[in-house]
């Protein structure tokens, strides 16, 4: 018969330790494995916070002064924690104009406040309230570049008197967070700028130079950028060439268990300063003045049209490369084609139609700016005096 006899309680006691050991070393092996998966996850959150934190900023910072009309300033403030900037970024209108199109988004995000709207820019300190005017990019149209805040605040969610969270904000709108756990890099502020130091009797061999203590923070404090006022101390904000930003992101963590990693980087704003920006394509102011009367040009009478040139031709967005001229009788309801696009550049712009005088109804015309896109002004219209005198 087959030998049917068990194990021995000496043989299971054996075995028994030996499956424990088996078993502790796997759970040892386990919880390490997991400790360092935990470890590496954090690690790379921090990364991650580290790399969308400098890819935004570098990508947005730069846009300063994107599609701003004349007279409206670039750069807002600038101070060691918040810096705020005008810019065209986003459209909820089709637009080839604006940085990025959004249907979605609302009107309070897409365009300029005006100085009723006027509001404390937040990490501004002294606090500074913006704007200080109602800017425009055409007769009644208010400009398309709204106000970007970015501000490093403390984080009031968390219980670390040192964490600091990155906001952003659009006009006066609710800001949001879009980094937490960061720190201060010792001994740096979070933002330093470098200004263009222009040497005595010229433009010509300007350097790089850090802006001074003593003129932080700096602020666009003239409401008309570009004006007579705008100079010397009150244009300092104009001379900004680069934001240099300093900041440590952390793993959330404390103690032993904290790792942290520092970055610097330098952003270009080379949009700022300049005092004569073309923006093609935003509606041009329209002409004044326009008048019709029959002139006599060598023994024939003609209909000359007589305007004062835009704004934006020699000063403004400086952009204005002609004037489109309409013709119909009135009682027309439709203007119909143009009949002529007269070149800028005159200071005393003119026109003479060759029309026959006597005729009834009166002739009426429109005349409109016109710029390098081309994109038209309103219309200014007239109606001229039936027959030569």
């Amino acid at each position: 018969m087959p030998n049917r006899r068990g194990m021995t309680l000496v043989e299971m006691m054996i075995a028994l330790i030996v499956f424990s050991i088996v078993l502790a070393t796997s759970l040892g092996f386990i919880s390490k494995q997991s400790k360092g998966f935990d470890k590496s996850a954090t690690d790379m959150g921090m990364l991650q916070n580290l790399s969308f934190a400098n890819t935004l900023l570098e990508q947005e910072l730069r846009l300063a002064g994107a599609n701003t009309p004349y007279k409206q300033p670039a750069v807002v403030y600038a101070g060691t924690d918040g810096f705020a900037y005008n810019a065209d970024y986003a459209s909820n209108v089709d637009t080839t104009y604006a940085v990025y199109y959004n249907p979605g988004l609302p009107n309070g995000q897409v365009g300029s406040l005006t100085a009723a709207q006027r509001f404390a820019l937040p990490c501004s300190n002294p606090s500074y309230s913006y704007p200080d005017s109602s800017y425009y990019s055409g007769t009644g149209i208010f400009s398309p570049a709204e106000t970007i805040i970015w501000c490093f605040q403390l984080d009031a969610s968390t219980t670390d008197a040192n964490d600091y969270v990155l906001m952003r904000q659009v006009n006066d709108n609710a800001p949001e967070a879009v980094v937490r756990n960061i720190y201060k890099t010792t001994g740096k502020q979070f933002f330093r700028y470098w200004y263009k130091r222009i040497p005595a009797g010229g433009t010509s061999g300007a350097t790089l130079d850090t802006v001074p203590a003593n003129w932080m923070p700096i602020r666009h404090t003239q409401p008309i950028h570009g004006s007579t006022a705008d100079s010397g101390a009150a244009a300092r904000i104009d001379s900004l060439a680069t934001v240099e930003v300093n900041f440590t992101v952390t793993n959330g963590q404390s103690g032993a268990n904290q790792r942290t990693r520092a970055i610097n980087f330098m952003i270009p704003l080379p949009n700022n300063g300049i005092k004569q920006l073309t923006t093609c394509g935003v509606d041009p102011i329209p002409t004044t003045g326009l008048s019709a009367g029959w002139v006599s040009v060598s023994g024939n009478w003609v209909l000359k049209l007589t305007w004062t040139p835009s704004v934006d031709e020699t000063g403004g967005e400086n952009d204005v490369t002609g004037y489109v001229i309409w013709r119909r009788q009135v009682g027309a309801t439709l203007w119909g084609n143009p009949i002529v696009n007269v070149p800028a550049g005159p200071s005393s712009p003119s026109f003479a139609d060759t029309v026959t005088s006597g005729t009834t109804p009166a002739y009426q015309y429109a005349i409109a700016a016109e710029d390098c896109s081309p994109s038209l002004s309103t219309q200014q219209s007239v109606t001229a005096p039936v027959s030569h005198p």
